[in-house]
């Protein structure tokens, strides 16, 4: 549109500057076509007097009349002179030519005059030359007149194909601006169509992310924070009708080990079966949630009070421990359930998800499947055991937690063999605690392997100031016997504290080894290569095969104090002692029985071969310096 504009006021100007030239020309043409008449009239006036002045004689006026008459021949020489700026150069030398012409045309005249009183005939003939010189001013004059209308002529015909050229310029740029307007009005309605589309697609994209910001994709159930929100929603109004409300905490129970064992397929699938049983559960009225990972929740309205939401916990239980199919193989996980209240147990949804958190952990606490409803003590128990936990910490990295040492006794002879190495935390505000009251904290916490490694390299010190021959027994639990370069750990700080491996013998429990056959040869294998010797410990306990304890070579069994201390007072107890003992000694392994109180149980143990023996009968547990104390005070042949 702008170039059109620009084309039409070019055209106008255009057409404007061409008329002007063309007046231009026009009205030089006509000056000099007046002038030439003008002249041509004094001429004639001229000659006329003259020639009555040379037949009659000189008239009384004649004289003024003459004068009149050159003096406007003069006025004429000077317009024309004047008009000599507004002519091109040829014309204008034209022009120059006549003024000069007219010079001498004046003085032509005085002279013819002057002679007119003296000789008529001499005056007659000098009129031939003067007529000349008027013909020859009067033809320049008109030939420039001529030469303006000429190039008044060239000018417009220029000034017309000129204005052919912009007409049919402008009529292209019209034509360009009418296609482009065209096509800009095409591409207009189809990005105005896509537009929409996109608009559409954009609507039903924030439409799907504001369903994916609230519900876990894998699942379908909602996600925390739409949880979150629902809770807060329902506890206000709630708080408006004076009614309570419930949340269902779950949190599954073996989905790692099955997510470990079949894969990550198999963990999806067993989430999705969980999201379907809950669904299938739960009535219209509740929200069920997947908080992340193998935790569920459930929010439960005040219909029937809190024992609608306990039945709902323990049906939920019940279902969830309902194996599942996956493939050829059948896959069984537990859920352990905690259950809070409103207003009871909180008034923020916080609290309340807190208090059931808390819950939850006090079912899988107390045992793996239950459910449990807060209570207040349960949260004083909580902050106990996140301090226990922080003080664990710190106390292992302060060598706190410190070697203890059981003896271990040959029955052949009654000789000191070696010590089991027990872990007492001497703790600086509640004083000298047994295993029981950290092990399981640190094994649930992960700081069971910090600790075995911290014990170690106190063991190691100690060994090297207790005879040579002496074997010390380090426990490793089966959460530690999964994690990877755990033997070559062990292993690295023992020859980093300058120990013989062959002083230590490992002992793992029948849970360890029997979950992984396989990683548990080839960690067993890489103890071996070392020096150390390995130990089934609790035997009698777990779910031992013959073919895996012929594969996993164990060099010693421990028999399990329970059979022990009932030994004398159970048959069913002595033959499996008897059992264990024949087995032990068929694969060529040494027994151990642990938890000997009285000499009676070793007396019985002696007599059926079993090889050593540990428990109060021959000693507690004690420090190093107790132990070093005791070396010194043991016969020669006692403590060899």
């Amino acid at each position: 549109m702008l170039a059109v504009t620009l084309c039409l006021g070019t055209l106008i100007y255009v057409q404007h500057a061409n008329s002007i030239i063309v007046d231009h020309d026009m009205r030089t043409a006509v000056r000099f076509s007046e002038i030439a008449a003008r002249f041509d009239h004094e001429d004639g006036n001229l000659y006329r007097l003259l020639v009555d002045a040379s037949a009659n004689g000189r008239a009384a006026n004649s004289g003024k009349r003459l004068d009149d008459i050159r003096h406007r021949i003069s006025q004429i020489g000077t317009d024309l002179a004047g008009q000599r700026q507004a002519l091109d150069p040829q014309d204008s030398a034209r022009a120059a030519r006549v003024v000069v012409e007219l010079e001498k045309y004046d003085e032509a005249v005085g002279v013819v005059s002057s002679m007119l009183e003296v000789d008529f005939t001499a005056s007659v003939a000098m009129l031939r030359p003067f007529r000349a010189n008027a013909d020859r001013v009067l033809v320049e004059i008109k030939t420039i007149a001529a030469s303006g209308i000429a190039d008044a002529h060239h000018h417009a015909q220029a000034a017309a194909w000129r204005t052919r050229w912009l007409v049919a310029l402008v009529t292209v740029a019209v034509l360009l601006v009418a296609g482009l307007s065209y096509v800009w009005l095409a591409l207009a309605a189809e990005r105005g169509v896509q537009l929409r589309t996109e608009i559409k697609r954009r609507g039903e994209a924030e439409q799907e992310a504001l369903l994916l910001a609230r519900t876990d994709v894998l699942t379908g159930l909602v996600n925390r924070r739409a949880f979150g929100s629902a809770l807060e929603s329902a506890i206000e109004a709630a708080m408006t009708a004076g009614s309570g409300l419930s949340i269902v905490l779950i949190d599954l129970d073996g989905f790692k080990n099955a997510n470990d064992t079949h894969g990550h397929a198999a963990g999806d699938t067993v989430l999705k079966t969980v999201a379907h049983r809950l669904h299938s559960l739960c009535g219209a009225g509740s929200t069920i949630a997947r908080l992340g990972g193998d935790e569920f929740a459930i929010l439960v309205p005040d219909e029937g009070g809190i024992s609608d939401a306990m039945a709902l916990a323990q049906q939920a239980s019940g279902v969830l421990h309902q194996p599942l199919a996956w493939r050829s193989n059948m896959i069984t996980v537990g859920a352990s359930v905690g259950v809070s209240r409103f207003p009871n147990d909180g008034v923020g949804a916080g609290e309340l998800l807190h208090a059931a958190d808390i819950a939850m952990y006090e079912a899988k606490r107390g045992s793996k499947g239950g459910v449990c409803l807060f209570s207040p003590s349960m949260e004083a128990e909580r902050s106990e055991r996140r301090r226990m936990e922080q003080e664990l910490r710190d106390g292992i990295a302060r060598d706190e937690v410190k070697p203890f040492y059981q003896s271990i006794v040959r029955f052949s002879d009654g000789g000191l063999c070696g010590y089991e190495i027990l872990a007492r935390w001497q703790h600086p505000r509640l004083g000298l605690l047994t295993p029981d009251a950290f092990i399981r904290l640190a094994d649930s916490t992960g700081q069971i392997t910090a600790m075995t490694k911290s014990i170690l390299r106190q063991a190691c010190i100690d060994a090297r100031q207790i005879p040579a021959h002496l074997r010390l027994a380090l426990n490793i639990s089966p959460t530690q016997f999964e994690e990877p370069g755990l033997a070559e750990a062990l292993i690295a700080i023992i020859l980093a504290e300058g120990v013989a491996p062959s002083r230590f013998e490992i002992e793992i429990t029948e849970d360890a080894v029997m979950d992984d056959i396989v990683a548990a040869e080839r960690v067993l294998a890489t103890f071996r290569r070392s020096g150390i010797s390995v130990a089934l410990d609790d035997f009698g306990t777990g779910y031992s095969s013959l073919s895996n304890l012929r594969r996993l070579r164990f060099d010693k069994i421990k028999i399990d104090q329970s059979f022990v201390k009932s030994l004398t007072d159970s048959v069913e107890s002595e033959k499996l002692v008897d059992a264990i003992i024949a087995l032990a000694l068929s694969f060529g392994m040494k027994v151990t029985a642990e938890g000997i109180e009285d000499a009676a149980a070793a007396a019985m143990l002696t007599r059926k071969g079993c090889t050593q023996g540990q428990g109060y009968f021959f000693g507690k547990p004690a420090s190093f310096d107790e132990v070093a104390k005791l070396l010194l005070s043991l016969p020669h042949h006692v403590a060899a």
